[in-house]
């Protein structure tokens, strides 16, 4: 999968559908065997559909339906960003599985040669490239599964929303499109909020409901609302850390004030969600939890009425009330 994104077999197949292995080895620039064996492995995974295979025929190829929809870089749900992430980042880092299980660490420095002090200042942001790079994979991914989050709850009680980490403000989109009355503020680092123009979708540019502040959540004052989000952003931090957040989400929040958390939830359907734990635990210091372990956190900063959706997207829904 990593390397037929990167050598560009999904788009070419996009554009082209219907070559055959030599054709196809020579777009990519790559052997004609070597093609065939990748093409062939693709089609056992369900991402390439091969022709009938007629006498004195070659076989031609063409995108699955899932590949259509997921895989082109053009393609609207496009992950082909995350994927290529998670070739240049995760898999390195994934490949010291032993050491993390070992320690408990992250693996960054067996990696990359590198502490993470702080993993997105440091090691995710230390240059212009990497940073467009890991954007563009947490917007595909945003993309992905916004909408599933946005209305995996009636939230037609909040008229303000804050998306703590919101990135690019995929999610935020998606919370205005399905919640009309309400308006939504992406906080995010500096660095971040600086690129944002780049992800904004032309037909909502004249959306006012999307607004971007600057900051950091660990340090600065957090924007008013009547609902806090954090998606895929508890995951990445111990219990220590996650308690000053949901402590400091508190303090501002009034009584009816809502926290919508959107991640893979570990006792869910799912039978990738306890694989999320271990690429957790070679990139970051935090972890996956159960929807229970959540309900816990939450209820000592004084949330509860809690309830998650299970939604079988990549990310489950959980919503507690202050």
């Amino acid at each position: 999968l990593f390397t037929a994104s990167k050598m560009g077999v999904f788009d070419l197949l996009q554009k082209s559908p219907g070559l055959d292995a030599e054709q196809v080895a020579a777009e990519i620039k790559a052997s004609v065997k070597g093609t065939q064996c990748l093409l062939e492995a693709l089609v056992s995974l369900g991402l390439l559909t091969p022709s009938d295979q007629c006498h004195h025929q070659k076989p031609v190829y063409k995108n699955s339906t899932l590949a259509a929809q997921f895989l082109g870089s053009d393609s609207p749900f496009s992950l082909h960003s995350y994927i290529l992430h998670t070739d240049n980042v995760v898999w390195p880092l994934f490949s010291h599985l032993e050491n993390a299980v070992r320690d408990g660490t992250n693996q960054h420095e067996q990696a990359f040669g590198k502490k993470a002090q702080d993993l997105f200042q440091d090691t995710y942001y230390d240059s212009q490239a990497l940073k467009l790079r890991f954007m563009n994979a947490m917007h595909s991914i945003a993309k992905v599964t916004g909408k599933a989050v946005a209305t995996a709850f009636d939230l037609s009680t909040y008229k303000t929303a804050c998306d703590l980490g919101g990135c690019t403000g995929a999610i935020a989109h998606e919370l205005t499109k399905a919640n009309p009355q309400m308006s939504v503020t992406v906080f995010d680092l500096p660095a971040v909020i600086e690129m944002r123009d780049r992800f904004q979708p032309q037909h909502l540019d004249k959306d006012h409901r999307v607004s971007f502040m600057a900051g950091d959540f660990f340090k600065d004052d957090l924007p008013k609302a009547d609902l806090y989000v954090l998606a895929r952003i508890l995951h990445d931090w111990a219990d220590d850390k996650v308690e000053i957040l949901l402590s400091k989400i508190a303090e501002v929040c009034k009584p009816g004030c809502a926290l919508l958390i959107a991640e893979t939830m570990l006792e869910g359907p799912t039978p990738h969600s306890a694989l999320q734990s271990l690429n957790m635990l070679v990139q970051t210091e935090g972890t996956e939890r159960t929807h229970r372990r959540y309900t816990k956190l939450l209820k000592k900063h004084g949330f509860g009425h809690t309830r998650v959706v299970y939604t079988m997207n990549f990310l489950d829904a959980l919503l507690a009330v202050k």
